[in-house]
This record gives C-alpha cells, structure tokens and sequence, in this order.
C-alpha cells in the first residue's frame, strides 16, 4: 500500500516485485501532463456532442426550405435524434463497461462521424430522420464513454472537477453551435455545418488514439497482462518498473450485466432516487428554457429584448458548467447540491416579480442561469464519483436516458402553462418546483450513499 502512494506520488516508480493496489494509485496521483491532455481531448468529443443536437434545432428552417416543406412538418423528424441519443445511452453505455472506454469510444466517433456526414445527402423528411436517429443513438454512447473514462483516471481529490470540465464541453458546444450558424449558415448551408460536424470527430480519433490511455481499472478487471497497464499509465505520466505487478482487482469482470449491477449491493435506493433527482433538475432546465416564450406571450415582451439578457444567463451557465466540479471538490458534492438547487429555484421565481430590464432582473437572470446549470451539472457529475468503476459507463449513460425521456414532460408542462393562460408568475414558479424537489431530496442521496458505504458498495474504485 505505502508502495502504491510512493509510487503514484514520487518521480521514482516503484521496487521490483511490489504489487501495487492500482484503485489506490489512481486515487492519489497528482495531476500530471497525462491527465490535462486527456481531460483536453474528452471536453472536445463532447464538445462536439452539444454541437450537434444544438446545431440541427437551429437550421432547422433552413433544412425544412432546402426540402420544399415547413418547417412544423420538420420537428417530428428533429425529436428523432433526442430519442436516438436516449436508445443510445441505454444500449451502449453497458457495451462500454465489457468492451473498454476507449476502444468503444473511437469506433463510436467514428461512426457518429458516418451518420453526421449522411445527413448531408438527406432529401427527405423520412432520410434525414433517419440519419439524424442513427446519428442520436450513437451520439448517445459518447457520454458515457468520456465520463466513465475521465472518472477512472482522476484523483479522489480531483474526481469531481476533471468530471464536471468534460461535462462543460456539452454547453460551450451549444454556445459554439450559435455562433458558428449566427456566422457561416448563410455561405456554407445547412449541409456545411453538418460537413463540421462530421470532419471534427474524425480529427479528434487520431490524438485520442495516441495520447489517450484505455481506462487501466478496466484493463485490470480485464485481466490485461501488465505491460499494457503500464503503457496506459505512462500515458497518463505515472511511470512504473517493467517488474511490477498488480493487486488482482476485488472483482473481474464478469458474466452480469452491469446495467442491473446498478440496482445491487443496496445502490437501488441510491439509483432510484438520483434518477427522478436528475428528471426534476432537467425539467426546470427544460422550462426555463421556455422562458423567452413566457414572456412574450404573457408579458408581450419581444424575442429579441429577452434574446440580450438570456445571453448574459448563456455565459453564467458556461461559468457554472466550469467551475461546479471544482466547488463539489472544495465544499462536498451534496452540500453543493442543496444550496446550488434552492438557489436555482429562488431566481427562477424571482424573474417574475421584478420588473424586466431592471437591476433586479438582471441579478435574476444571471443567478437562474448559473444556479439552473450548476444543479444539474452537479447531479451529472454526481453519477460516475458514485457508482464503482465495473459499472460507470453504465450508469451514466442509464441516468442520462431516463432523464432525458422524463424531462420530455417540459413541453408539455409550457404548453398547458399557456393553453390555461396561468400568467408568468406562476409559468415561473413551475419551473422552480423542481428545482425544490432537488433540494428535499439532497440529503437523502447523502444518507443512502452513506449506507451504500456503510454496507461496502464501494462509492468509487
């Protein structure tokens, strides 16, 4: 054991013949230029990721004129890939567990990369559903690929902030997505930018292939021969004599699913309510999305008024995406949780009872985006800390799933808001009550992961 610290602290390796518990090495390395680079190229492939689905929802009109339609005959073939990226996370992100992050992950960006440039050639609604499902479903596995990856190679005391930057990318690639349409639709096309979004993953396979490590936990649990632990680890910067060998890990993998290991060892409490944890915080992300639209149909406010201040929450939610996973390090991850939640819901409801354009306001809107985001974020982050290594990829890509297909109640929660014409206070402190629920459930995800400890369903490898 000391061997293992020694050797994930110190420039020296370790002594011949040490075994070397490689959970506890992972978990007390310092960052090292392996660790940056690899965080680096994660945050792109989701980066691309949050491009994609934000990039179509934008073109759309565009897309639907290329085709001699409406647009409105377009949005059904649209929530094709939203449903895709949902099958996606459910099927795959168990593949990723058995068959390695990495391995999965490359063939993964390959063949997102396929589907993306397919839609280029779509010449109708039913083709560009089509490409956009596949794309979707593959889109899917990205997640939990980069997630579980991230979260097996960092340290206990950086787990939470390495996480929650990879995270960010999906954000700054909404953002990056506007911009570029705002820039290049009008002299690329539609076709264009989906022509990006196809060249870019395939750019990124080739670095991520030579600088980036296979998680060594799975190697581990594969039952790799050393040499390749090692190389994994020289990678990342933790350099190891050639004689060294490894504790055999406390589970191999085996013939189970992990997808419904994540119900055992007394983690079903823990998964059941993260779960409706995450629904409730991507419904009040969902619904205050809606809010542009609340106020301009109750308010009369123009889109293009709002559009200036919703740009100030946009940076405020970049910031929180950030900086959430560093304040979880600094502060506790459920502590963090409960004030980022309240925080959130008081700020939606605040939007409603200043008026809009004043000082007041702005402070709102600026809060609703960071806090929004940062409760959500914190609960993304949450899930591969949590769940022990064997089973992370299938977690994550679980939880983002289920919350995807709950939060699909938002819409239909903004549209009965303004069929009954309930008025924007209370469109407002609709989208709070989520927010609320996840702060009565916080500590009760403390208490059931203290159990989970206490009952030896270990919180992390």
């Amino acid at each position: 054991m000391p061997a293992a610290i020694q050797a994930a602290t110190g420039p020296g390796g370790s002594t011949p013949g040490d075994k070397v518990d490689l959970a506890l090495l992972l978990d007390m390395s310092p960052m090292r230029r392996g660790h940056v680079t690899t965080t680096a190229l994660l945050f792109c492939v989701l980066l691309i990721d949050g491009y994609d689905l934000a990039v179509t929802g934008q073109m759309l009109p565009a897309i639907a004129a290329s085709l001699g339609i409406a647009t409105a005959s377009l949005t059904g073939a649209y929530a094709a890939q939203p449903i895709g990226q949902a099958l996606g996370g459910l099927l795959l992100a168990p593949l990723i567990d058995k068959f390695g992050r990495k391995r999965m992950l490359l063939m993964l960006l390959a063949l997102f990369a396929v589907a993306t440039l397919l839609s280029v050639f779509a010449s109708s609604v039913t083709s560009f559903a089509a490409t956009r499902f596949i794309a979707g479903v593959l889109g899917g596995g990205l997640l939990p690929a980069v997630a579980s990856l991230v979260a097996d190679i960092s340290s206990i005391k950086r787990r939470s902030s390495m996480v929650g930057i990879v995270y960010a990318g999906i954000g700054v690639g909404t953002v990056g997505a506007s911009a570029l349409v705002a820039l290049s639709l009008n002299h690329i096309g539609w076709q264009g930018m989906y022509v990006i979004g196809a060249v870019a993953p395939l750019l990124l396979i080739t670095p991520i292939l030579l600088l980036v490590p296979e998680s060594p936990l799975h190697l581990a649990r594969a039952a790799a021969p050393s040499i390749d632990i090692l190389a994994a680890l020289r990678k990342l910067g933790i350099v190891l004599g050639p004689d060294t060998r490894f504790e055999q890990p406390a589970r191999k993998r085996g013939t189970r699913i992990s997808v419904i290991e994540i119900f055992g060892d007394r983690r079903a409490g823990f998964t059941l309510v993260l779960w409706f944890s995450c629904i409730c915080g991507q419904i009040s992300v969902n619904v205050f999305g809606l809010s542009a639209t609340f106020f301009h149909e109750f308010e009369g406010i123009s889109l293009t008024d709002y559009a200036a201040y919703a740009s100030v929450a946009g940076v405020a939610a970049i910031i929180a995406g950030f900086s959430t996973g560093f304040v979880m390090d600094r502060f506790g991850r459920y502590r963090v949780i409960g004030v980022y939640a309240t925080m959130s819901g008081l700020s939606l409801a605040g939007l409603a009872f200043f008026p809009f354009g004043s000082p007041l306001f702005v402070v709102m809107i600026i809060c609703a985006g960071f806090f929004n985001v940062g409760t959500y974020q914190s609960l993304n982050i949450l899930t591969p800390i949590v769940y022990p290594a064997p089973m992370r990829s299938a977690a994550v890509g679980w939880k983002g799933s289920v919350s995807r297909l709950g939060s699909s109640a938002a819409p239909l929660i903004g549209a009965a808001l303004m069929t009954h014409q309930l008025g924007l206070k209370v469109a407002l402190c609709t989208a709070a009550v989520p927010a609320f629920l996840v702060v009565l459930l916080a500590p009760v995800l403390a208490m059931l992961e203290r159990r989970m400890r206490a009952d030896g369903a270990k919180p992390s490898p």
